[in-house]
């Protein structure tokens, strides 16, 4: 719109500068008329019969050019003065406006109000300086007003005031024809420039108007064609879902088939062999016994090894407690959420999948809290004693009266489950939400 704007100030600009140059031409030749017919009055000694003629004492011959000029210029610079600092300013603007009605009915006083083409100055103005169609229609009415109440014709009924009717009756009938000619073709001119200056407006706006609907019809054209990327997105991100969830699969039932399956079908066909082994020879059978301890042992290595590679990456790099000291430090550097690490009691080393799960807990508790909980501070307590561990995730977020567990909850339950421990959610009732779990530890192997 701002761009829209400037174009349509640059197109109507030459057309005001010309506005201003007729009104001056008006005013100076008013004020000529004026000057000479007074000159003339004085030559032939006819101030008596003048005066009696008119209505009221006309202004100084010398007041009426300065005065309105002076204004005029006034006029000019308030535009110029706008233009270079105020742009941006609409209350500023208003009161330029103002300016402008104020010096507009200054320079009628100083032409007897025999002259009103002035106003056309500042409607100009309004329309170039002023936004909103309510704002413009305000000061317009407001100028309609005062070119309707300031008509030298309906002021010369309750007041005595003089035109230039007055001036010219002292000149000869050819004389009068030039001056009215004259006064009438600058009237004329300055009616005509400003219906030009109107029509420029009125195209500028259809302009305006054309450009915003071609660039709605490209925005929606846009708008359409996101939508249909955007179907095309979903529908390759479940998709890719998908092939990932069966690449999974494969590779998990490929892991057991290579892994527990091979090592369970060799330990039951050697379970067979020493089924008969001990109606025969029990050397051999307690032979092919540890053959089959080796094998299971060897299977249950296999079967380690596939779980490590489902661990997450940061228990592979870092202890439990530094793995959650750097998701706690990930969050308070990306977010405003604040997380603070308690540590009650001494930090043992667990197993795999106990670590595992501890890790995970803490995981979906800061998820879950910065989420859909808001919270702005996270504490988690992790107590530590001789079998179990304690741990414990508060928030002060927005809490939940009523608890629906969804995906990560319920894989932390089973988690939970699977170790032999308890875990229990609950809102607070002042604000916040609470995960509290109780882990078994099976042993303990090394100080953290």
């Amino acid at each position: 719109m701002e761009i829209l704007d400037k174009g349509k100030w640059q197109n109507t600009s030459i057309t005001r500068i010309t506005l201003f140059v007729v009104n001056f031409f008006m005013i100076v030749f008013m004020s000529i008329v004026s000057s000479n017919t007074i000159g003339l009055i004085c030559e032939n000694n006819m101030a008596r019969e003048f005066i009696e003629k008119i209505k009221s004492v006309p202004t100084v011959a010398w007041k009426m050019p300065v005065f309105a000029v002076i204004l005029l210029f006034m006029l000019s610079l308030g535009v110029i003065v706008r233009e270079k600092f105020f742009m941006k300013n609409q209350l500023v603007l208003y009161l330029f406006c103002i300016y402008d009605i104020l010096l507009c009915i200054a320079i009628m006083f100083y032409l007897n109000m025999d002259y009103n083409g002035i106003l056309f100055i500042a409607i100009a103005n309004i329309l170039t300086y002023i936004d909103g169609k309510k704002r413009k229609s305000i000061f317009i009415s407001a100028i309609i007003i005062i070119y309707i109440v300031l008509d030298y014709n309906i002021l010369s009924i309750n007041f005595n005031i003089f035109n230039m009717n007055d001036y010219v009756q002292y000149y000869t009938s050819m004389q009068r024809l030039y001056f009215f000619s004259i006064k009438n073709i600058l009237n004329s001119t300055n009616e005509i420039i400003f219906i030009l200056f109107m029509i420029q407006v009125i195209q500028s706006e259809k302009d305006e108007n054309e450009k915003i609907s071609e660039l709605y019809s490209k925005l929606y054209k846009s708008l359409e064609e996101l939508e249909v990327v955007n179907i095309q997105l979903q529908d390759y991100a479940r998709k890719s879902q998908e092939t990932a969830k069966i690449k999974e699969r494969n590779r998990l039932a490929r892991e057991i088939h290579d892994t527990i399956g091979h090592t369970l079908t060799g330990i039951a066909i050697g379970l067979e062999a020493c089924i008969e082994l001990s109606e025969i020879d029990l050397v051999k059978m307690k032979i092919q016994m540890v053959k089959i301890s080796a094998l299971a042992r060897k299977g249950l290595l296999d079967v380690r090894r596939s779980m490590n590679e489902l661990r997450p990456d940061a228990l592979e790099r870092f202890t439990l407690i530094s793995a959650i000291s750097k998701l706690s430090e990930d969050i308070n550097e990306c977010t405003k959420t604040k997380v603070k690490i308690v540590i009650n009691g001494q930090a043992y080393k667990m197993a795999a999948d106990e670590e595992e799960t501890v890790y995970r807990i803490v995981q979906e508790g800061i998820t879950n809290a910065v989420r859909h909980g808001a919270a702005s501070k996270i504490i988690i307590t992790l107590e530590f004693s001789k079998n179990k561990l304690k741990i414990e995730i508060k928030d002060d977020g927005v809490g939940a009266d009523e608890i629906k567990k969804g995906f990560g909850l319920r894989n932390i339950g089973e988690r939970v489950e699977m170790l032999g421990g308890k875990v229990n959610f609950g809102g607070i009732p002042l604000g916040g939400f609470i995960i509290s779990a109780c882990l078994p530890i099976r042993r303990k192997i090394s100080n953290d």
